[in-house]
């Protein structure tokens, strides 16, 4: 067994995934994506194949996931650009009523 499948194997869940890389590459503690990208390089074996030619310096000039994710949703608040699976809409808008009474009971 090589060494990423026995670290795979030990590492089971996100958090003690993520725990180790935060534990082993400081800098990730300051970078999402930093954190990002050395969790696919080590745990998502499928993918590392690619992304490991993905220099860090050029992936840092492109916007987050979360950044793209925010604006995504702002767009489709309007109702613009629906989700086209009537599952994830149904799933948002659930989420989205939930949300709103949290935030009026508070």
């Amino acid at each position: 067994m090589s060494e990423e499948e026995a670290l795979l194997e030990r590492l089971k869940t996100t958090k003690s995934r993520v725990i180790y890389v935060l534990e082993n590459y400081p800098e990730a503690r300051n970078d999402d994506r930093y954190l990002w990208l050395i969790y696919v390089r080590i745990f998502c074996p499928e993918f590392s194949k690619y992304i490991k030619y993905i220099p860090y310096n050029i992936l840092k000039r492109a916007p987050s996931f979360e950044t793209l994710r925010r604006c995504r949703q702002k767009i489709q608040e309007q109702g613009m650009y629906l989700p086209t699976d009537p599952k994830v809409l149904a799933k948002r808008r659930r989420l989205e009523k939930a949300y709103r009474r949290v935030i009026h009971e508070l």
